[in-house]
């Protein structure tokens, strides 16, 4: 403590250090005094038994916390008795060209900036206690229940579908979807998709009614008129990147950026979700054929000139092609009915990848989970089950990076410390395990983010030790789901506290698949 009390007197004022310490030393004796007096000691007695008495367990953590609140005392207390050094009048603040500026502070004012450092002390002291004292955060849904069944599910369900209410996840006067609630009132046909998709599942779920204003029919109703209406680019005739959500209009900030006349990604999963649409409620079929097969005689979209396009992916080992392709094959099945078949073979004839961690294999292929549970719980896919066989070798996969590391990983895409990133179990050039940005084909240095729609799909898929405990450490990390799931978190308690539509719609397209094959 000397040593201490030494630099900073050198630093901070004139003084000279001998006399500062006789100061400090006369102080400290002060301190150490005993009692002398019969009383006084009898008293120190009484204290003394007291503490031997009580009862209290305090943990380490909060027995460091005491030690330095005394330390920050006895600290308090000796520059109380210390000289305050020099009372000179501060430097007068130095003209400036920018009539702006504000003047700095000088280094005369050492009492001042002590003081301001105690306070600064104590209210992080305060709060590091108020931490260690604060109760931890009650056992969420998935940690309380005693078995994960079909009435858990739908508390999950229940949940996620909080997100799609209106004024939370939905306009309330267009009906049209947010992205990511009311921080991002704008959607793409991806979006537009899994809202549609959520609807289904809600209505499947009971979780809400055919009627009334927000009922089933009415919010499809409003999707399917405006996208019999909606404004599409006067260039190629296609939709627009991205739409308002408040009035159904172009957001040009976005869209202005594309580089393609149409994203058939996002088309892809319209159409899967379309297709789902016309099975779920065939009164529907007619309009659905209208915006997709023959849009370009309503003066619509021609989506019939994109098939050609899409049936080249032919050649892609991609689980995203596969997805997007048999969301054109559910309308156009005569031009693809084969490329769906073929790119799944493509995946599984790419070779192997070993992950470092476990030593499981693994297609030497693109391999994201978002694109892979989406093909699992919303195609009608007559090769089941080697979607299933592809599906549990990157469960798998990621059981066994957690057994390795100890880290929890649920790879997928969305929102991110870093923005908007990419989690690729594989990558199809040989690497596992890697996270990148639109734009770039470079690897992202971060933490994986842990997603909270994987991490609920595994369970809903698997219901394992593994998929549960990570669930539950999302449940204890993340907010209460109020208005829906939040996106996830990092092993290092990084949260994306983001609530958004890909991570609701998934979670609910699980739960709904957990009631079904599971009841």
């Amino acid at each position: 403590m000397e040593r201490g009390i030494t630099t900073y007197l050198k630093r901070n004022n004139p003084v000279t250090v001998t006399q500062r310490l006789v100061n400090y030393k006369k102080v400290r004796s002060l301190l150490c005094l005993r009692p002398v007096s019969l009383e006084a000691s009898l008293e120190a007695e009484r204290k003394k038994g007291f503490f031997r008495q009580n009862r209290w367990r305090f943990s380490k953590k909060v027995k460091c916390l005491i030690v330095f609140a005394i330390v920050a005392v006895m600290l308090v207390s000796i520059f109380a008795f210390l000289p305050r050094g020099s009372q000179s009048t501060p430097n007068k603040p130095q003209s400036s060209d920018n009539p702006t500026a504000s003047p700095s502070a000088t280094n005369n004012q050492t009492g001042s900036n002590t003081l301001s450092q105690f306070a600064q002390f104590f209210s992080n002291l305060a709060g590091s206690a108020a931490q260690a004292f604060s109760p931890p955060k009650a056992p969420g849904l998935i940690e309380s229940a005693q078995t994960i069944n079909s009435t858990v599910w739908r508390a999950v369900a229940a949940n996620a579908w909080q997100y799609f209410q209106p004024g939370v996840g939905v306009d309330s006067n267009t009906g049209l979807p947010y992205n990511g609630g009311t921080r991002s009132p704008y959607f793409t046909d991806w979006d537009l998709g899994v809202y549609i998709q959520a609807v289904i599942d809600a209505q499947n779920l009971n979780l809400t009614t055919t009627d009334g204003a927000w009922g089933s029919y009415a919010r499809l109703d409003k999707v399917l008129t405006w996208l019999e209406t909606r404004e599409l680019n006067a260039t190629t005739s296609y939709p627009y990147w991205f739409y308002q959500a408040t009035d159904g209009k172009d957001y040009h900030a976005d869209s202005d950026k594309a580089t393609v006349p149409v994203d058939v990604v996002d088309t892809g999963r319209l159409f899967v979700a379309l297709n789902n649409l016309r099975n779920f409620n065939n009164t529907l079929m007619t309009r659905i054929n209208n915006i997709t097969l023959y849009g370009q005689l309503y003066g619509r979209s021609n989506y019939t000139a994109l098939v050609g396009g899409i049936a080249s992916s032919a050649t892609s080992n991609s689980i995203y092609a596969y997805y997007v392709c048999s969301g054109f094959a559910s309308f156009w099945p005569n031009q693809l009915a084969n490329v769906t078949d073929t790119i799944l073979n493509n995946i599984f004839n790419s070779g192997n990848v070993t992950s470092p961690y476990g030593n499981v294999s693994l297609p030497n292929a693109p391999i994201s989970c978002e694109p892979l549970l989406c093909s699992v719980f919303e195609l009608n896919n007559t090769d089941s089950s080697r979607l299933m066989g592809l599906m549990s070798q990157v469960y798998l996969a990621h059981e066994a990076y957690y057994n390795a590391t100890g880290q929890y990983v649920a790879f997928s895409e969305g929102n991110s410390p870093n923005g908007f990133v990419w989690e690729w179990v594989a990558t199809g050039s040989g690497d596992t395990w890697k996270i990148t940005q639109s734009g770039s084909s470079s690897y992202l240095d971060m933490k994986p983010v842990v997603y909270n729609k994987v991490a609920f799909s595994f369970l809903a898929l698997y219901n394992t030790t593994f998929a549960r405990n990570m669930v539950v450490y999302l449940e204890q990390s993340l907010p209460d789901p109020t208005n829906g799931y939040s996106d996830g978190a990092d092993n290092s308690g990084n949260l994306v506290s983001s609530v958004g539509s890909n991570t609701n719609g998934l979670i609910l397209d699980a739960a709904l698949y957990a009631i079904q094959n599971n009841p």
